[in-house]
């Protein structure tokens, strides 16, 4: 039988200490000048990021593509997600946190169907299913606090998920969910208004820009431009 080692009892503070300070260095000085932030004993792996990411405590993050101005909050559990810009990902947050089989399979247990490195012993040498699918969230999305998006679920650009809430299908724009399953609240704004931050998308435009209109941003009325407007009605 093969001999497995309990790497815990190897595992002390200090050790901790130098593998995150391992990967802060590595990360930042990665994206050097784009003002990215890594927080006390967060992990992060195979991921890209943009311009001012800003990663809390205690967070897991691998395979992920963070988009610009998005951040994710302390004590979050962030796998296989691609995030667009602006989006705002409060605490103890789980995207893509792993699905087992719940029919045709046999057993749900992943030692009779995969052969993972994180357990003890496998029936398997090869993966059957697969037990990740990716998350994709838009620009400017708000995850709040405790919530679970599973794996495969789309959010489109604007929509907010309520915390404590566990989403389990696709969430349109601009939608606010909640609950357990998730479901429809309400829309943030009008189908007019909706269709306009649409087509205009202004995360994609320059700091500059942004800086220039901030306050059209406190009031959708403002923002939106009346020669817009009536286009968008005539559509």
């Amino acid at each position: 039988m093969k001999e497995y080692i309990d790497k815990t009892f190897m595992m002390n503070p200090l050790g901790e200490y130098f593998k995150w300070l391992k990967c802060k260095v590595t990360y930042q000085v990665r994206y050097w000048g784009k003002h990215f932030r890594i927080g006390y004993l967060s992990t992060i792996d195979n991921s890209s990021f943009g311009r001012y990411n800003i990663i809390g405590s205690h967070c897991v993050v691998s395979n992920c593509t963070l988009g610009d101005f998005s951040y994710i909050n302390s004590y979050s559990y962030i796998l296989y997600t691609t995030i667009g810009r602006y989006c705002s990902i409060g605490p103890n947050v789980k995207m893509a946190p792993g699905k087992h089989p719940t029919s045709v399979f046999v057993s749900t247990h992943p030692v009779t169907f995969n052969n993972q490195g994180n357990l003890l012993k496998n029936y398997c040498t090869e993966q059957k299913f697969k037990n990740h699918q990716s998350v994709t969230l838009g620009n400017d999305v708000w995850i709040g606090a405790n919530a679970i998006i599973i794996d495969g679920i789309n959010i489109a650009n604007g929509a907010v998920i309520a915390a404590n809430s566990v989403v389990v299908k696709d969430v349109g724009a601009y939608e606010v969910v909640g609950g357990n399953p998730a479901k429809l609240i309400k829309k943030r704004f009008d189908d007019v208004q909706i269709k306009y931050l649409q087509e205009t998308a202004w995360w994609n435009n320059d700091e500059a820009w942004v800086q220039s209109n901030i306050s059209r941003f406190w009031n959708i009325e403002d923002f939106m431009e009346p020669t817009k407007v009536e286009h968008v009605k005539a559509v």
